[in-house]
C-alpha cells in the first residue's frame, strides 16, 4: 500500500509537531527546514512555502501549542467570572496554561529571537503585549461595572501579572502551583489593582 501524501491542516500539524519535537530534543538551534521536513515527512519546499524563515515557523508553534492546550487565544476565550479577584485567577490561570504547554525549551527559543532583536519576533511581542493590554481592559470594565473600582489601570499595573508569570517560568527554578498562583493574585495583584494608580 502507497504512503498518501499529507496535506492541509494534517500537513501543517505534522510539520508544527516535528518542529516542536526537535526543540524538545535537540534545541531550537536544532529546527532547521531540513530536520523538520525529514521528520515531517515532507520536503524543505513544503515547509518553505508555508514560512520564510525558521523565526516564522517558531511563531506558527507558539500559536499551534497554544490553541491546542487552551482551544483558543486567551482574549478570546476571557469571560466575565464575577469578581475581579475571580477574573484575576481566571487569568492567571489561563496564562499559566500558555507557558505550560509552550514549555521552557520553546520559551527559550522565544527569547533567543528577542535577544537577537529580530524585527518580526519584535512585531509578534508587541502584539502579544497588546493582547495582554485588552484582557486586562476587559477585567477593568468589569470590575468598573461590578462596583469593585472606579479608576482605571495604569499600563504598569495592566503588564503586572504577565511580566511576574514570565519572570517565574523563564528565571525562577521554582515551579508554579495553583497555591502560588493564589498569592499571586491574593498578595500582589488584587492590593495594586484595588487601588487607584
Amino acid at each position: 500500500m502507497k504512503n498518501e501524501r499529507k496535506r492541509g491542516e494534517e500537513l501543517e500539524a505534522a510539520i508544527l509537531e516535528a518542529a516542536y519535537e526537535i526543540i524538545q530534543t535537540t534545541g531550537y538551534e536544532g529546527m532547521t527546514f531540513q530536520h523538520v521536513a525529514k521528520r515531517a515527512e515532507t520536503s524543505r519546499t513544503v515547509i518553505y512555502r508555508r514560512y520564510e524563515t525558521p523565526v516564522e515557523l517558531l511563531h506558527a508553534l507558539v500559536r499551534y501549542k497554544t490553541i491546542q492546550a487552551l482551544g483558543g487565544r486567551i482574549n478570546d476565550l476571557f469571560r466575565d467570572q464575577g469578581s475581579l479577584r475571580a477574573n484575576l485567577l481566571a487569568l492567571v490561570r489561563l496564562y499559566q496554561r500558555f507557558f505550560e504547554a509552550v514549555g521552557p525549551k520553546m520559551l527559550s527559543a522565544m527569547l533567543t529571537e528577542l535577544s537577537r532583536n529580530n524585527e518580526q519576533f519584535q512585531v509578534w511581542a508587541s502584539q502579544a503585549r497588546s493582547s495582554n493590554i485588552e484582557v486586562m481592559k476587559k477585567i477593568e470594565e468589569y470590575a468598573k461595572r461590578n462596583g469593585e473600582i472606579s479608576h482605571e489601570f495604569t499600563t504598569m499595573q495592566m503588564n503586572l501579572p504577565f511580566n511576574l508569570l514570565r519572570f517565574e517560568n523563564i528565571i525562577s527554578d521554582e515551579k508554579v502551583t495553583p497555591a502560588y498562583l493564589t498569592s499571586l493574585v491574593d498578595e500582589v495583584l488584587m492590593p495594586v489593582l484595588s487601588r487607584g494608580g
